[in-house]
């Protein structure tokens, strides 16, 4: 790890957080891989009932949508990895203040600090329209 000029966190307090982050990595690498075959396969639909198909479905879908978020807190976990070793890691993005090791300890892939993290979340839910989503960096519609 690289010497920092912010250093608020102590070398055993980083390594805790590296551990962390690459044990929940490999959590989810080996929940990825594992239900990879299972999506893979295609059902023979032709001797079931319409609500047992619709069931089915209604599984498959919600697997898909927990994989598709999976995902992106794996793509998130590699970027947190990849700043560990920079002296932005553990800085808000947003004030530049440090991260509290008891915020980044609960989420380690905190890029703001919480009193930002508040006003964020408060300025995304008084912008109704034109809103964007902080996680997804995706704009929110909320017309049909």
């Amino acid at each position: 790890m690289s010497s920092r000029m912010n250093r608020h966190l102590t070398k055993k307090q980083l390594k805790e957080l590296e551990d962390q982050v690459k044990a929940e990595r490999e959590r989810i690498h080996n929940k990825l891989n594992l239900e990879q075959p299972h999506k893979n396969m295609s059902d023979s639909d032709s001797g079931r009932d319409e609500v047992d198909s619709a069931n089915d479905d209604i599984i498959r879908h919600a697997e898909l949508r927990f994989a598709t978020r999976e995902t992106l807190y794996l793509k998130k976990l590699m970027k947190t990895m990849a700043l560990m070793d920079s002296e932005e890691y553990g800085m808000c993005e947003d004030c530049g203040a440090p991260i509290s090791f008891t915020r980044l300890k609960a989420r380690p892939t905190s890029t703001m600090c919480i009193g930002c993290k508040e006003e964020s979340e408060r300025e995304e839910l008084q912008s109704f329209h034109g809103r964007q989503s902080k996680s997804l960096g995706k704009s929110i519609s909320f017309s049909s």
